[in-house]
């Protein structure tokens, strides 16, 4: 038996933030390229159930025309295809999936606990879908029949109390548990994984994304990639002594043209904000954006001329002087030493 488990595609996701619309548009689609590419990847392969764990869209963007899109792709795929709704795609009465008829190997779990039997696998897929964005059920009386392959699958947060905790003792009753809601992949037991978001989606997922395939006549369970680009954050640190061209070069180099990047400027530089902006000019990538924390201090630039250090030195320490000797310190290091 093969099986694909993937979850959190957000379909339709609002980009909220800075993004240019034509940004924001090629990161939609990319979800739809990649659930494609998982689709042929599934009928390569010949996998029989692909299991999704929640979070397929968001229900305030996604419409008519985005279902029967999915639908159509759903149709094009031999494998089984199982889905459990979570907080962003809950399944009250007015979700899009309950108003149309379904491929017929596409089965969706309702707001109780349940499975699909699979007689011909010797399977039986246990799921279940949110009713409200916040959902919280028990299930520890559940008792599995153990002449079955037993798979649970959940949109989960195992640490938060909103989002369907779960005890570790029912996760061990199974013999795979398909986990959603956590963008990052991870193995919690032997048995369970998150299998994360199909593609990065924001600064926060870094790294690629994609899926968990098991292969149970091989014995192996690996991930594989659908991530055309990722969201990286790259640390920059500036001196004075850099010339712009050179601080340019230093993050160009970095840049691969699909990414999306978020640069931290850091570090001491008098020009600060016409560095930023000659950045913005000139650097070249997909996406990118500035946080700009140099430092414009020029405290750590020592006059060494003994005639100013003797002129400074005149001004007495009453409140009228030391503010002329400062005022006069700042004139010298613009004017004589450009700061």
């Amino acid at each position: 038996m093969k099986i694909i488990h993937t979850g959190d595609l957000h379909l339709k996701k609002f980009y909220k933030g800075s993004l240019p619309l034509e940004i924001s548009n090629k990161l939609l689609e990319d979800g739809w390229r990649a659930l494609g590419e998982l689709f042929d990847f599934s009928n390569e392969v010949d996998a029989d159930i692909i299991l999704i764990a929640g979070d397929l869209f968001e229900r305030e963007f996604f419409n008519l025309k985005d279902l029967n899109r999915f639908l159509d792709l759903i149709k094009c795929v031999r494998a089984k295809v199982f889905l459990a709704f979570g907080n962003h795609d809950y399944l009250s009465g007015d979700n899009l999936f309950l108003k149309v008829d379904l491929p017929d190997n596409l089965y969706i779990f309702k707001n109780e606990l349940d499975y699909f039997e699979l007689s011909e696998l010797n399977t039986r897929i246990y799921g279940i879908s949110y009713d409200n964005y916040s959902f919280k059920r028990d299930f520890k009386e559940l008792d599995l029949d153990e002449k079955f392959i037993n798979i649970g699958l959940f949109h989960s947060d195992l640490k938060d109390e909103r989002y369907l905790p779960l005890d570790i003792k029912f996760l061990k009753k199974f013999n795979y548990v398909a986990l959603g809601h956590i963008h990052k992949r991870e193995k919690v037991l032997e048995n369970t994984y998150y299998s994360g978001s199909l593609i990065p989606l924001s600064f926060k997922d870094k790294g690629k994304r994609g899926i968990i395939f098991l292969d149970d006549n091989k014995k192996i369970i690996e991930f594989k990639s659908f991530s055309k680009r990722e969201f990286i954050s790259l640390e920059i640190k500036v001196t004075n002594e850099m010339r712009f061209s050179e601080i340019l070069s230093l993050i160009q180099e970095k840049i691969e043209k699909n990414n999306l990047y978020r640069i931290n400027l850091s570090g001491n530089n008098k020009h600060s904000l016409d560095l930023e902006n000659f950045l913005r000019e000139n650097l070249s990538a997909f996406y990118f954006e500035i946080i700009n924390n140099i430092s414009e201090d020029d405290s750590e630039i020592k006059i060494k001329d003994e005639f100013i250090l003797d002129l400074l030195g005149n001004f007495s320490n009453s409140q009228i002087e030391s503010d002329a000797r400062e005022l006069s310190k700042k004139y010298i290091l613009e004017q004589y030493y450009d700061i």
